[in-house]
């Protein structure tokens, strides 16, 4: 990793590190750092554990418990211990990654120093597994999901923190015993089927009327389906509202 010259660069900002850790746990204090190894550690785990409490609030993560992999450039055994409070940066170009946190670390002395710190985190929090293996097409009921704790990190379709996120919903594929269900597995069960018998509603200026519809394909909750009128043979276009259930578009006789 290459070290590069502290010149004044206007993407670094000075963040006491007690800002930093006014989102996550508060910790012991610790002695200063007698080596620039060590700053740049402490630096890095600060900004770390900070972007990981954010990261779970946005979520709404349940309470987590995590391990920092602090990844710091062999070159820093032969700096000097900055005599300034470390500043920081996002390496240009960077995206935010659970797996990959990284950071640019300044020493704002007059023969300062830059490098990039890489952390990788590993986050174990309650998330929504299945009790038992489940098949393709199966939709989930309370009796089927059961929270265990799972390293999120290597969870790479995702994860659920809540059970109402998957129940009622259709799997789209087999779910073996304690694997972890993502939102890639779901999807919303068929409520009405292609030749199916359907009721058929619909309002309008507060007149609602009921009829009997034919759907001519499957639909899921919300989808837009075609439906034919049984009695006038007219085919039209509905929402899907409940089992067995559409909403029609337009009134009858609306242009």
């Amino acid at each position: 990793m290459k070290i590069t010259p502290a010149a004044r660069n206007p993407r670094f900002r000075f963040l006491p590190l007690g800002l930093l850790l006014l989102s996550v746990p508060l910790m012991a204090a610790q002695p200063a750092p007698k080596s620039a190894r060590k700053q740049v550690y402490q630096q890095a785990v600060a900004l770390a554990s900070a972007d990981l409490s954010r990261i779970g609030q946005v979520h709404n993560w349940p309470t987590f418990t995590s391990k920092l992999n602090v990844f710091i450039p062999g070159e820093v055994d032969a700096l000097a211990r900055c005599a300034r409070p470390l500043t920081y940066a996002l390496p240009a170009g960077n995206t935010a990654q659970l797996a990959r946190l990284r950071y640019d670390i300044r020493c704002g002395d007059p023969q300062g120093w830059e490098l990039t710190v890489t952390v990788k985190p590993d986050v174990w929090l309650p998330v929504l597994v299945a009790k038992k293996g489940l098949t393709r097409e199966h939709v989930l009921t309370a009796s089927d999901v059961v929270m265990k704790k799972r390293n999120v990190v290597t969870l790479r379709d995702g994860f659920m923190t809540q059970p109402d996120e998957a129940i009622g919903l259709m799997l789209k594929k087999r779910v073996r015993e304690f694997q972890a269900i993502t939102p890639a597995h779901l999807t919303q069960p068929l409520l009405i089927s292609r030749g199916q018998q359907v009721l058929m509603l619909a309002e309008q200026d507060g007149v609602q009327a009921k009829m009997l519809g034919e759907a001519m394909k499957n639909g899921r909750k919300g989808e837009i389906i075609k439906v034919r009128n049984v009695q006038s043979r007219k085919t039209v276009s509905a929402q899907v509202a409940d089992r067995g259930v559409v909403r029609m578009l337009m009134a009858p006789g609306t242009p």
